[in-house]
């Protein structure tokens, strides 16, 4: 580590070695989906140190942002999501390498090409998009490498990890492994592969299998999203650094106003 680097990060030796901050400035990590959940979790891994990030996301800012999306103010509003986050990073660590593309994942071309150059990916991209999320995990796989998946719930979040030789995101989600994700018929997943636990603050479970139908916007706050933030950071450099994180079928799954943590195993 160069010293610049050595001062901007050493108030995380004692919780990391010199050797695992050094890991860390090696690392490279894709994350798709640069909302409440993905925004603030590229500030966090540039705080730790992560010394490579790969971004991308096709949305705007909208006024609806400004209650959780890292970065979002009413100057901004119609502007690049992913720029406005790189913005707001770039300059924590300036020896960092940020590249990023407003394109998102649309296909399994975009999914092989996002995956190359990193060696751990991670999904927040937005609820519901079950497409993208099974090419990315089945890019990532073929890579051989780690793939997360993180969501806000209520004021809780969950985060997945998935091993390249463990199961597969279909699996967890109860779907064929050679599912034709182009149909979108193929595509529904049962209210407990998604919420495997429900939140006790939550009265109406209807209101929930809307949300998943796509029949009604997805409730979020600034908690969830900031909680599930942390949940991927610290899973995505748990990874990296050979620690022990819980791997799909288990999840990990925190919610602040219940004040429950549980890691759950999905049932197969």
């Amino acid at each position: 580590m160069d010293n610049q680097y050595k001062n901007i990060f050493m108030r995380n030796i004692g919780l990391l070695t010199e050797a695992e901050q050094e890991n860390l400035s090696q690392a490279s990590i894709g994350i798709a989906g640069i909302g409440g959940i993905g925004g603030l979790a590229a500030e966090r891994l540039i705080r730790l140190g992560v010394g490579n990030l790969k971004l991308t996301d096709p949305g705007l800012m909208e006024a609806s942002n400004l209650n959780r999306q890292f970065g979002s103010s009413t100057l901004n509003l119609g502007q690049s999501k992913v720029k406005v986050a790189v913005d707001e990073i770039k300059d924590i660590n300036p020896k960092a390498s940020i590249v990023y593309t407003n394109k998102g994942i649309w296909n399994e071309g975009d999914a092989n090409l996002f995956v190359e150059g990193i060696d751990f990916l991670i999904d927040t991209m937005d609820f519901g998009l079950f497409k993208q999320s099974i090419l990315l995990q089945r890019a990532a796989r073929r890579k051989g490498i780690h793939y997360l998946f993180s969501t806000a719930i209520g004021f809780g979040a969950i985060s997945v990890v998935f091993a390249p030789t463990g199961i597969t995101l279909e699996e967890y989600d109860g779907l064929p492994l050679d599912v034709d994700v182009d149909d979108p018929k193929n595509l529904k997943v049962s209210l407990d592969r998604i919420v495997p636990i429900m939140p006790a603050y939550i009265n109406d479970v209807q209101e929930v299998q809307d949300i998943i139908d796509g029949k009604r916007y997805v409730p979020s706050t600034c908690i969830g999203a900031g909680l599930a933030a942390i949940l991927t950071a610290g899973d995505a450099t748990g990874v990296i650094l050979g620690k022990d994180v819980p791997k799909a079928p288990h999840y990990t799954f925190f919610d602040v106003v219940d004040r429950k943590l549980v890691v759950g195993k999905m049932k197969r």
